[in-house]
């Protein structure tokens, strides 16, 4: 009776261990591999070229370019506009579906990853970067500075989200910003046509920056805290 009681608890235990890895979301076992100036061991400032085909194996790409900045270019010198970076691209390392890492002086200054649809909920960005994050409609205002934003967050609970939007944040060594959205047709449709959605969306790009790159700020003071408005345009 006690010998076929144990074989029953020997042969249920790794079932239960397969259904709770099944049940679990793969985004959940890739948490730790972020930080707010790195990603899989890579570090901003601090990472080299080397260190990153040893962490993320063999790139599909090895290239000098410029670097395309998207929404907080203006925060940024004019320096990321020459093809002096050297920029490598990886695929499906970790959860993500694609990953380019920028290096300038040999060192990491810039990491753009690409994700599927749903594998990294705009909800769990905070959790996973120990930082808030605020939401961006339309432009960043052109008198905007990387430091009006480092450590601003949501001043309320919002109940519905723009079908496709950024959100920012911000650092002391990095500028973290978000596409969040849906791909395809429908993501396209959705956009054109302003919808809103009760849920905050999913990841479909994510960037990390390093304020080495960001042009020297006025020292006039307090700063005034932005608006987070599609009305605030420049």
């Amino acid at each position: 009776m006690r010998e076929n009681m144990r074989k029953s608890v020997i042969t249920v235990l790794p079932l239960i261990g397969i259904i709770v890895l099944a049940t679990t979301p793969s985004f959940s076992r890739q948490t730790n591999a972020y930080k707010p100036d790195g990603w899989q061991g890579l570090t901003l400032d601090q990472s080299t070229p080397e260190d990153a085909i040893r962490t993320l194996g063999r790139p599909i790409s090895d290239k000098i370019d410029r670097l395309r900045i998207h929404i907080v270019d203006k925060w940024i010198t004019p320096k990321h506009e020459q093809k002096i970076f050297r920029i490598l691209t990886f695929k499906n390392v970790g959860d993500a579906k694609q990953a380019k890492v920028a290096f300038l002086d040999n060192k990491l200054v810039r990491i753009l990853i690409d994700y599927k649809e749903k594998q990294f909920p705009a909800e769990d960005l905070k959790e996973v970067f120990g930082l808030d994050f605020v939401l961006i409609e339309g432009a960043i205002p052109s008198s905007s500075t990387p430091s009006m934003y480092e450590g601003q967050k949501e001043s309320c609970v919002r109940e519905v989200y723009p079908a496709a939007y950024f959100t920012l944040g911000v650092t002391p060594r990095s500028l973290i910003f978000a596409f969040v959205g849906r791909g395809g047709i429908k993501g396209a449709f959705e956009q054109a046509n302003n919808l809103k959605t009760k849920k905050p969306g999913s990841l479909l790009h994510l960037d990390v920056i390093s304020r080495t790159l960001v042009k020297e700020e006025p020292n006039n003071g307090m700063h005034p805290k932005p608006r987070h408005r599609a009305s605030d345009r420049p």
